[in-house]
């Protein structure tokens, strides 16, 4: 069986508070109809990842920042379809300046989760979940992303932003003593990060994030596609 779900979450509360672990078993069955180009095999085409960053401060002070990206196979291409957005309200002591620190200068492969935490009260969770899904399901609600690849916003102390990079997606929020970020990098040093940071009292924070791997059984007009391609690369090797 293959565990295709990491989730975690930290806090100065009980267990009781913390959100439920969730997890998506997927047996070597599955796995293996996704590979292959005969008729009716599972192919990959496509991905949706969702982002959503948040936080919530006793002096009232809130921001949040939340991005989607999805790309669907489109014929003999595909088509890209992103939403960014943010807010944030309340303001705060921009004076607070205690932060812990060093969760910025890790980089990792896979999906990594940190939490740093000093004060009392304060409630931490990094969530990250993978799935496999149809493309009716990953496209359920994307006619309704905005389009843009970048938001910013502020109030006072209060901070949140989300941008799409080349090859990847980085979302931030920010308070007095606060910092919240989660980075997805693409190729093949990349990975899905999360990292939380907390020094203070009283504070509510959360990073959440949902990757899609969309599939779809092979049609015969793909089959024939594929076929095309590799007979065309195989005539770029002979000798001229």
């Amino acid at each position: 069986m293959c565990v295709l779900l990491a989730a975690t979450a930290v806090t100065a509360q009980p267990a009781a508070a913390l959100p439920p672990l969730r997890a998506q078993l997927v047996d070597d069955a599955t796995l293996a109809t996704l590979s292959g180009r005969y008729y009716d095999a599972q192919m990959l085409v496509g991905l949706r990842v969702d982002l959503i960053s948040s936080v919530a401060t006793p002096q009232q002070g809130a921001a949040a920042a939340s991005g989607s990206l999805l790309v669907l196979r489109d014929g003999n291409g595909f088509s890209v379809r992103s939403d960014a957005r943010s807010s944030a309200s309340g303001g705060g002591d921009a004076s607070a300046s205690a932060l812990t620190s060093g969760a910025e200068s890790v980089r990792m492969q896979g999906i990594g989760q940190i939490a740093q935490i000093a004060g009392d009260g304060n409630r931490l969770s990094n969530l990250a979940a993978i799935e496999f899904v149809d493309p009716a399901r990953a496209n359920r609600d994307a006619a309704g992303f905005n389009g843009q690849t970048r938001s910013d916003s502020a109030a006072g102390a209060m901070h949140a932003q989300v941008t799409f990079l080349d090859g990847g997606v980085q979302v931030g929020v920010q308070a007095p003593g606060v910092s919240l970020q989660q980075r997805v990098d693409a190729g093949g040093l990349g990975g899905i990060a999360q990292s939380g940071r907390i020094a203070g009292d009283g504070v509510v924070a959360g990073n959440r994030l949902q990757l899609q791997i969309v599939s779809a059984a092979m049609t015969p007009q793909m089959s024939r596609e594929l076929g095309l391609q590799q007979a065309l690369e195989g005539l770029r090797a002979l000798p001229r």
